[in-house]
């Protein structure tokens, strides 16, 4: 018998698999602070994530607050669930303000966007829009005092403190509950874009808010006063209710899309140099394939129509502006890096990429209309 030889005399296999990374980046995750006390099934890590309304009924019962907001989020079309995202009930703590609340768990659990189920004061909800504004997060805060689109009232101060991140809805009813269910409606179909399909983006303006009974109280004069302030409504247009989206505080898709365009940047960039089985030479090659990887965000923006082909208006130019301003008008988007040959010596022995510059176009949106009818008889 012929003893049989192993071809590893010759061919010696190793195998490398493909290194970790994250996911992506998630901006439909809704973190619902809660105020009101659950049963035992709630469990006891203060936190309980829900893909669906009846668990929150059975956790809080059918009459609380907790519950009809978590029923007006899922009862939106589309809801966070298009998106992949989940709702989180977080429990309030004993006194505890929204922002310390929002800065506790901030890193115990993921959430995206942030609501209350009370309406906030005007010293908790600007403290709570200051914590937010920083992170790469949005907070939804409903007030149905006329006085808070006044001028210098609670919401028109999120306008003049910048708060972009704090989104502002005036909502007049006569209980806190209707106010309430409200903003859940409107955050569930406000956080429901999927940024990795086609055409997936939108704005929220005119849009339909599923259970929740149009403002009663809105007039001409509290619409003018909210859309000074920044803050979305929902009334009835000849009998027909729609969200009114109002742009002195940053239009809601422009907030919401850059968040998801600035996360999905790093999440793109973290796992470009983590899944490398070697290394990313600090050489031109090298910043090409991490330009490549940004590009990758840049391109599924245009997909998703956050960016769109355009003129680049803004005075602010980088790199070659003749390529910059091409770039933009046929792709939407240019991408530069300073050139690895002048790169400081401190940068390059630190192991730092050069410095990445992205210019984008937004796409924007229409939302109105104006007309000229010449008649000749």
């Amino acid at each position: 018998m012929t003893n049989q030889l192993q071809i590893t005399n010759f061919i010696d296999i190793s195998v490398s698999q493909a290194q970790a990374g994250i996911s992506a980046y998630n901006t439909s995750n809704l973190g619902l602070f809660s105020s009101e006390t659950p049963g035992m099934s709630f469990g006891t890590d203060g936190f309980k994530i829900y893909l669906e309304p009846t668990e929150v009924g059975i956790d809080f019962g059918t009459s609380s607050v907790t519950y009809k907001q978590a029923n007006a989020v899922f009862s939106q079309q589309p809801n966070i669930l298009a998106g992949g995202g989940y709702l989180v009930v977080i429990l309030l703590q004993s006194s505890e303000t929204l922002d310390a609340a929002i800065t506790r768990t901030v890193d115990t659990v993921q959430y995206f966007g942030a609501m209350a189920t009370d309406i906030q004061s005007q010293a908790d909800m600007l403290a709570a829009a200051a914590v937010l504004q920083p992170l790469n997060k949005i907070g939804f805060f409903v007030q149905r005092d006329p006085a808070s689109v006044e001028v210098g009232g609670s919401l028109d101060l999120l306008r003049t403190g910048d708060f972009t991140h704090g989104r502002g809805l005036y909502y007049g009813s006569s209980d806190d509950l209707s106010a309430l269910v409200m903003q859940a409606a409107y955050a569930g179909r406000a956080l429901s874009v999927n940024f990795s399909g086609s055409n997936t983006t939108f704005t929220m303006h005119l849009k339909d808010l599923s259970g929740v009974q149009p403002d009663p109280s809105i007039t001409q004069t509290i619409l003018n006063k909210a859309i000074a302030a920044g803050a979305d409504t929902y009334a009835s247009y000849q009998g027909v209710p729609k969200v009114y989206c109002s742009g002195a505080n940053s239009f809601y898709d422009q907030v919401y899309n850059l968040q998801w365009f600035v996360g999905a940047l790093q999440v793109a960039g973290f796992n470009f140099l983590a899944q490398s089985a070697t290394k990313i030479p600090q050489t031109e090659d090298g910043m090409l394939g991490l330009k490549g990887a940004y590009r990758a965000v840049c391109e599924q923006g245009v997909s998703n129509q956050y960016i769109a082909p355009g003129s680049w208006t803004s005075p602010t130019t980088f790199g070659n502006q003749a390529a910059l301003l091409q770039n933009v008008a046929q792709r939407g988007y240019y991408i530069y890096s300073a050139p690895i040959a002048t790169q400081l010596q401190v940068d390059r022995a630190a192991r730092k990429a050069p410095l990445i510059q992205i210019a984008v176009k937004e796409a924007g949106a229409i939302q109105s209309s104006f007309v000229i009818v010449s008649v000749n008889a």
